[in-house]
């Protein structure tokens, strides 16, 4: 059985600015409303989608990163020290992208 097919439908009741909340909230973050209330109680709470400008920025990163360790030739050092910053640039992707998670 697909997991469609074992979902229930449930009405709630909300105020009006509860609703406004959670539709600015499950925009901002790219989900419909059920899927971001589905994540929030498994305690994961979406984060908004990271705007086109911090992608143009992440893209002049990884081409500065790029052109270094394209210059890098065999310096141990400088090697080393570009694997660091792709290790930082996952986790900072990683933190700006991935779901709160709060439990």
């Amino acid at each position: 059985m697909e997991e469609k097919d074992k979902r229930k439908k449930v009405t709630i009741s909300m105020y009006d600015e509860d609703i406004e909340r959670l539709n600015a909230a499950s925009k901002r973050s790219g989900c419909n409303k059920s899927e971001y209330v589905r994540r929030m109680l498994r305690w994961s709470i979406p984060k908004p989608i990271p705007d086109k400008r911090f992608w143009e920025l992440m893209n002049e990163l990884y081409a500065i990163h790029n052109v270094i360790k394209d210059n890098a030739e065999d310096n141990t050092n400088i090697l080393m020290a570009c694997e660091e910053l792709e290790d930082w640039i996952m986790r900072f992707q990683s933190e700006s992208t991935l779901p709160w998670e709060v439990a």
